[in-house]
C-alpha cells in the first residue's frame, strides 16, 4: 500500500441537501460514490460502487464502512487513519487497496470530503477511481524488471527486496551463495540452448531440495537461496546433486558447486552484508579447491559487521569532523631537521575504538566518501601546515590521494579551493600516490591534466612505496613527480641482505638520476640509518625517527631540534 498524501487543509460545508445533490450529479458519471455518517455507516451508494463492490443497496446501507477495506492488520490501520483525518474535519486522500463482498480486492483512488454544519460532522462523501488495471500494468512492469528471464528466478535487486522484508519482520534465515563452478567448461561457447538446459536443471534442483524458500538468479553462473532452515541442510545440497547429478551432454561432466553461508541475525543483520559475508565464504571455498559450501569463522564474521559499523557512522563523523589527522615526521639525513610530516588518517569513536586507513579507506572508497575524507584531511593537514609556518617552521605536510578523487574530475580547483580557505602556500602542500595510481593516470589523459595542473600550482607529488607496485619507468617520465619514497617491505632487511641492499642503492640512484628526492619509509633502528646514509638517501621516515603523533606532539619535536 502506498503512502498517503493530504489534501490542503479545508473543511467542505453543505449546509443544505441540494448542494449535495448537485455536487453528487456533476460527479456520480466518473466516481465511485458512497457517504458514511458521522458514525461512519454507510447511507447511500452510487451505482459505479455497488458494481464494483458487488453490494447490492438493500445489504451495503447500514453497514460500516470499515468493512469496504481488507480485514487485515494494514486494513485496520487505514481506515483508522482515514476516520482520524475526517473527525478532524480534514479531507483525506489516498491509494488504497479495498475489498469487494466476497473479498476480493481491488485498488482505489479515494478522496473522502468531510461535511460539516454550526461545528457538528454531518457526513461524509467518499469519492473513488478504479487503479486496478492500472496497478497491474506496474506489477507487471515490476515483474519484467525484477524477474530473470532465463530462469523465472528473481535477480538480485528483487533479491535485496525480499531479504529487507525478512529482516525487518525479524524472520530468521540462512543466505546461501552457490555457484557452478565449471560452468563454461559444461557447453560449448556460444551455444545458448545447452546454456539454458544446464542453468533450467540446476534451477530445478534447486528448488526441490530448499523447499518453502526463495531463488535468485545474481550472476552468469551464480544464485542466491534464502531458506529458514540452518547452515547444515544448505551444506547438505552437494550430497544431494551427487545423488541427482547434473551433466552436460557435449562432455558428460557433471556440475560442480561452491557456495557460502551468512546467517540472519547471528552473523549479519543487513542484506550488503549477508551478500557480502557469504560471497567472501564462496570465493574462500574457491581458493582452496571448491566443491564446498561453507561460511566465514566467527571472527571474519565480525570483520564484516565492523565494516558495516564502519559505513553506517563514517557521513556522520565526516559532518562532524571527528576524523583527524596524525602526522609521522620525514627527517633530513644531512641536518637531522624535521623537513616533512605526513598526514595519516585516523579516526577515534566511542563504539568502534581506533579505526585504522586500513579499514577506513576501503570503504570509503566503496561508499563513495574517499572524495570527501580527503578533502577534510587535505585541509586539516593544510591548517596545520600554516600553524606551524606562524611558529617559524617549514614544515611540508603530505596527504595520501586515491586516484577515484580523481575521477570525477574537478581536484584541482578542490585543493585550490582549499588552500584559498586555509591561506596555506601550495609550496607546503604533497600529495602522495601509489603506483597503480600513476600506472592509470598514464593511461587516463583526464587525471594526467589534474596532476600536471597542481604541479603546476607548486604542490609536490611524491610516489608511494615505490618498487612494490605496478613499476614503470615509463610513467617516471610522464608524471610529474617531485619525490619517491621506497617501501618499507626493502628497507627492514636493507642492512643485513645484499641483494636488498644492491636494489636500495639503485632505487637512490635511480631516483636522483631523474632529480627527485629519495625518502626511505620504515626506518626503525640506527643501523638502517646509517646504511641509508651511506647510499646517499636523503630522508627517512619510520619509528626511529618518529611514530605518528598528534600536532601538539610534532610541535614539542620541532621545538627540540630548533
Amino acid at each position: 500500500m502506498k503512502d498517503n498524501h493530504q489534501l490542503e487543509e479545508s473543511t467542505a460545508t453543505f449546509p443544505q441537501e441540494s448542494a449535495y445533490e448537485s455536487l453528487l450529479g456533476g460527479l456520480d458519471k466518473k466516481f465511485m460514490i458512497y457517504k458514511i455518517d458521522a458514525e461512519g455507516l454507510i447511507l447511500e451508494a452510487n451505482t459505479r460502487f455497488l458494481d464494483k463492490s458487488g453490494w447490492t443497496p438493500k445489504r451495503v446501507l447500514g453497514k460500516p464502512f470499515r468493512l469496504m477495506f481488507p480485514d487485515t492488520r494494514d486494513g485496520k490501520a487505514e481506515v483508522l487513519k482515514i476516520w482520524r483525518r475526517i473527525r478532524a474535519g480534514r479531507p483525506w486522500q489516498g491509494d488504497v487497496e479495498q475489498v469487494t463482498k466476497d473479498g476480493s480486492p481491488y485498488h482505489v483512488m479515494l478522496t473522502a470530503l468531510p461535511v460539516f454544519s454550526n461545528g457538528s460532522l454531518l457526513y461524509t462523501i467518499m469519492l473513488g477511481t478504479d487503479r486496478t488495471e492500472e496497478r497491474e500494468v506496474q506489477r507487471k512492469l515490476e515483474e519484467i524488471a525484477y524477474i530473470d528471464p532465463d530462469t523465472g528466478l528473481m535477480n538480485r535487486h528483487k533479491l535485496s527486496d525480499e531479504a529487507e522484508r525478512l529482516i525487518s519482520e525479524d524472520r530468521h534465515f540462512t543466505f546461501v551463495y552457490l555457484s557452478i563452478e565449471n560452468f563454461h567448461t559444461l557447453i560449448e561457447p556460444g551455444d545458448q540452448d545447452a546454456e539454458k538446459r544446464i542453468l533450467q536443471e540446476f534451477v530445478r534442483s534447486m528448488k526441490i531440495y530448499f523447499r518453502n524458500s526463495l531463488f535468485a538468479r545474481i550472476g552468469m553462473n551464480e544464485f542466491a537461496v534464502l531458506t529458514p532452515l540452518g547452515s547444515w541442510f544448505a551444506e547438505g545440497f552437494l550430497s544431494f546433486l551427487d545423488e541427482h547429478p547434473i551433466r552436460s551432454e557435449l562432455t558428460g561432466l557433471q556440475v560442480r558447486v561452491s557456495g557460502g553461508i551468512a546467517k540472519f541475525p547471528d552473523d549479519q543483520q543487513s542484506f550488503k552484508h549477508l551478500l557480502s559475508a557469504s560471497s567472501m565464504a564462496r570465493h574462500r571455498v574457491r581458493m582452496e579447491g571448491g566443491g564446498l559450501i561453507a561460511s566465514l569463522p566467527k571472527s571474519e564474521q565480525r570483520a564484516v559487521a565492523r565494516k558495516l559499523r564502519i559505513e553506517q557512522k563514517l557521513p556522520q563523523a565526516l559532518r562532524e569532523k571527528t576524523i583527524k589527522p596524525v602526522f609521522q615526521p620525514q627527517v633530513d639525513m644531512k641536518t637531522g631537521k624535521i623537513i616533512a610530516a605526513e598526514a595519516l588518517v585516523r579516526w577515534e569513536d566511542r563504539d568502534l575504538g581506533t579505526v585504522s586507513p586500513a579499514e577506513l579507506i576501503p570503504v570509503a572508497e566503496d561508499c563513495g566518501l574517499i572524495g570527501a575524507l580527503g578533502e577534510l584531511m587535505i585541509e586539516a593537514a593544510c591548517r596545520q601546515a600554516v600553524a606551524w609556518q606562524q611558529e617559524g617552521f617549514s614544515v611540508r605536510v603530505s596527504c595520501n590521494s586515491s586516484v577515484r578523487e580523481f575521477r570525477n574530475g574537478g581536484m584541482t580547483s578542490r585543493v585550490r579551493d582549499i588552500l584559498d580557505r586555509t591561506g596555506c602556500p601550495s609550496s607546503l602542500l604533497e600529495l602522495e600516490i601509489t603506483e597503480r595510481f600513476a600506472f592509470e593516470a598514464e593511461a587516463e589523459e583526464a587525471i594526467m591534466h589534474q596532476l600536471k595542473a597542481l604541479q603546476q600550482e607548486g604542490i609536490s607529488l611524491a610516489l608511494d612505496d615505490f618498487g612494490t607496485g605496478s613499476a614503470s619507468f615509463r610513467y617516471m617520465q610522464t608524471v610529474p613527480l617531485s619525490k619517491i619514497k621506497i617501501g618499507q617491505e626493502f628497507i627492514a632487511s636493507f642492512p643485513t641482505n645484499e641483494q636488498v641492499g644492491r636494489i636500495v642503492d639503485g632505487l637512490v640512484h635511480f631516483g636522483h638520476s631523474l632529480g627527485m628526492i629519495v625518502v626511505a619509509e620504515g626506518v626503525e633502528d640506527e643501523m638502517v640509518w646509517k646504511a641509508l646514509d651511506r647510499s646517499g638517501c636523503d630522508a627517512v621516515q619510520g619509528f626511529f625517527t618518529g611514530r605518528p603523533m598528534t600536532a601538539a606532539q610534532l610541535t614539542e619535536q620541532l621545538q627540540a631540534r630548533r
